[in-house]
């Protein structure tokens, strides 16, 4: 991401099939986890990034999805400095 606080991480835990995924990533703001991007492959072939900012920190639903990492990076960045700051 190109705001250096927020940084994406290779998931280390196994969260489906009890495999680790390539295309499964934890975000954090420094040491602070705060939410998670991963690749989802649906049954038509398609393939969708979907994103999500921790509920624990924003008390409401922050996700979506988006054709590409880099949207999804852009779209989880852009809700997440809107929750940081507070306009919500």
């Amino acid at each position: 991401m190109s705001d250096p606080a927020l940084i994406l991480r290779r998931a280390k835990v196994a969260r489906k099939r009890g495999e680790l995924q390539p295309d499964d990533y934890d975000v954090f703001d420094g040491d602070r986890d705060v939410g998670r991007i991963y690749l989802v492959h649906a049954r038509d072939h398609a393939e969708t990034w979907f994103w999500g900012i921790s509920f624990q920190l924003t008390k409401r639903k922050s996700y979506g999805s988006a054709s590409t990492l880099e949207d999804a990076r852009a779209a989880f960045r852009t809700e997440y400095e809107y929750w940081k700051s507070g306009a919500h």
